[in-house]
Formats: structure tokens, C-alpha cells, sequence
């Protein structure tokens, strides 16, 4: 296990996660409570993230994804960091400005959550595959993820 940009904090345990998805996801294979500290826009305000009885707080930021995901793949490390949580569309737009970042999807943090569950959810109770593209265009739909940047070919 390697360093990333989030820590999550379990009553059993802490891990690192590339980016808050993922700090969910851990959340959401061990069904746990938990407690994922990041940054808002990767930057210097640390944010956090709440899991207490299968919900998540605070529900008001939004979660962005610059990276499409038929490109995920290409440098998951790279998209990781290209997922960043916010406060408001605005503070979305003007990150994108500044870093040089196409404006991708963005969802607020409960869609995020129920995302995170389902992607997530069954990673330790069943043996892990790689999902295949109709798989993955599935759990996309389940969650209204649509139209291009949610393309996996």
C-alpha cells in the first residue's frame, strides 16, 4: 500500500485512498463507519467526509471528475487526482481554470455515496473481476450516469 491524497479512519484500522471515491469505496467493502479526511480541489483546505450508519455527511459538496471514464485506465493515478471534492459549481469552474483541467462530471456526494456502494459494495464477499464494459455500463445507468463522459469505449 502506497500514500495517497486521503486518509480514512475505520475503528479498526486507517488507509490510505487516491482519492475520496476510493476513500468511500473503502468504507463501502468493509460496510463500516469511517472517517476520510482530504482536501477540497486537492488543495490546501482539508475536508472530511463522515460514514455513520450507511449514510454520508456533510451531503452539500459536490464531487467532480475531470478525467472521462474511458480514460480512467490509461493513468488511474492520474485520474485519481483528477476527482476532487468542492463546495459549489463555481469553485469547480474556477479549479478547472486554473489547473488547465477539462470540466467533466460532476454529482453531489450522497449520488457519490450510493455509486460507491454499488461499485464498491461487494469487493470482499465476492471474488474480485475485472467488470466487463456491459458490466460497468450498467452500474453507470443504475446511477444516471449517461452520455459521453460516462463512455467506456
Amino acid at each position: 500500500m502506497a500514500p495517497g491524497s486521503c486518509w480514512v479512519s475505520t475503528a479498526r484500522k486507517g488507509y490510505w485512498a487516491n482519492c475520496l471515491y476510493c476513500g468511500l469505496g473503502i468504507a463501502a467493502a468493509l460496510k463500516c463507519d469511517a472517517v476520510i479526511t482530504t482536501r477540497l480541489g486537492g488543495e490546501e483546505e482539508t475536508a472530511k467526509y463522515e460514514v455513520r450508519d450507511g449514510k454520508v455527511s456533510p451531503t452539500d459538496h459536490l464531487f467532480h471528475l475531470s478525467t472521462p471514464a474511458a480514460r480512467w485506465w490509461d493513468n488511474v493515478i492520474f485520474a485519481c487526482s483528477t476527482f476532487q471534492p468542492f463546495r459549489t459549481e463555481r469553485d469547480i469552474d474556477a479549479w478547472c481554470v486554473a489547473h488547465d483541467l477539462p470540466r467533466g462530471a460532476v454529482m453531489g456526494i450522497p449520488q457519490l455515496w450510493r455509486f460507491v456502494q454499488d461499485w464498491y459494495g461487494s469487493y470482499i464477499n465476492q471474488p474480485w473481476h475485472k467488470r466487463t464494459a456491459t458490466e460497468v455500463r450498467e452500474i453507470f445507468h443504475r446511477h444516471d450516469l449517461n452520455g459521453t463522459f460516462w463512455s467506456v469505449e
